[in-house]
């Protein structure tokens, strides 16, 4: 069972067993810390695993422990600095590998402090414009903003974001120009572009398709390898003549690093088994998450990947957090 106790409070708990017994719960117990607040979709992933990791391990307590702050870095970093027996691990997303390509005084390293269990899943995410824009197309709207030169207001999730990352690639390979306005989230963006206040933004393809389907945005294109099963007539950003952009936001489970062999890959073993669960893959399917559940050794390879290439763009773009 997922329990949402206080670390007092289970303690008090165990106080009340005989010795051995609590040892033993001691022993089964897990936190999972989410470094954002509850009510997020990272929240619920992180719920739904804790509330079967008891069904396919000897880990018979699993605590949601919410750590919001600093944009996740403070949760991130309790974990970082946790005791390294695999009972303390992270859920995480984009943010683990975009915020160190812009900011040098993190108090962790990414690929020092912290030990990949496994790649959870992918949500891809499509280029939308208000439905009732006048451009049909990317190639129509980008002519026309290099034709007037003027700057495309997008929205995004504020300095050091994927977005952003996204962003200057776009702006680079069509050689246009945007005016970043940033938002808390995706949430905000979405009302934005709904409302006319920017003329683009860059949201989750589930969201994205629900609101295209009410006509209050259009969908001009998807950042995925191939046309996605829900939008067959809205072309890849590769196919709308910008190749090489393939984003998703992606969610994963870490913990810390120095955490015995063994112990990782029974944590990690035993976390594939929950994402192969049948309601399990119904309730990601349906938050708009592709399941990948990878090995550590993929996921780190990922992180590897993905920091060395934002911290080029970071680099090249003068990307920088405020």
């Amino acid at each position: 069972m997922q329990i949402d106790f206080t670390r007092r409070a289970l303690l008090a708990i165990g106080a009340t067993l005989p010795l051995g017994l609590a040892h033993a719960q001691e022993e089964a117990m897990l936190r999972l810390v989410v470094p954002f607040a509850a009510g997020s979709t990272i929240d619920a992933l992180a719920r739904l695993i804790a509330n079967k990791l008891p069904e396919v391990s000897r880990h018979k307590v699993v605590v949601v422990d919410n750590r919001p702050g600093a944009a996740g870095i403070l949760g991130t970093t309790y974990v970082a600095k946790a005791k390294p027996d695999g009972k303390t691990f992270l859920i995480q997303a984009n943010g683990l590998t975009t915020t160190p390509a812009v900011r040098s005084d993190l108090p962790y390293d990414l690929q020092k402090h912290l030990a990949p269990l496994t790649l959870v899943g992918l949500a891809p995410y499509g280029l939308v414009v208000p439905g009732d824009s006048k451009f049909q197309t990317l190639a129509e709207m980008f002519s026309a903003a290099r034709a007037s030169r003027q700057p495309i207001p997008f929205g995004t999730s504020g300095p050091g974001s994927q977005s952003e990352f996204v962003l200057a690639q776009i702006a680079k390979a069509a050689k246009v120009e945007f005016l970043k306005v940033p938002f808390k989230g995706q949430a905000d963006i979405m009302l934005a572009v709904m409302g006319g206040h920017v003329q683009m933004a860059m949201i989750n393809m589930p969201s994205a398709v629900k609101q295209a389907s009410d006509r209050k945005v259009r969908i001009l294109a998807t950042m995925t390898d191939k046309r996605t099963p829900s939008t067959p007539d809205v072309p890849t950003l590769t196919e709308a003549g910008i190749p090489g952009i393939n984003e998703s936001a992606w969610y994963g489970l870490l913990t810390t690093a120095g955490t015995p062999a063994p112990v990782v890959e029974a944590l990690s073993k035993d976390l594939l088994n929950v994402l192969g669960l049948p309601d399990v893959r119904a309730k990601l399917t349906e938050l708009g998450i592709d399941i990948v559940a990878s090995t550590p050794a993929q996921f780190s390879d990922r992180i590897a990947g993905e920091l060395g290439r934002y911290q080029a763009i970071a680099k090249e773009e003068n990307i920088k957090a405020e």
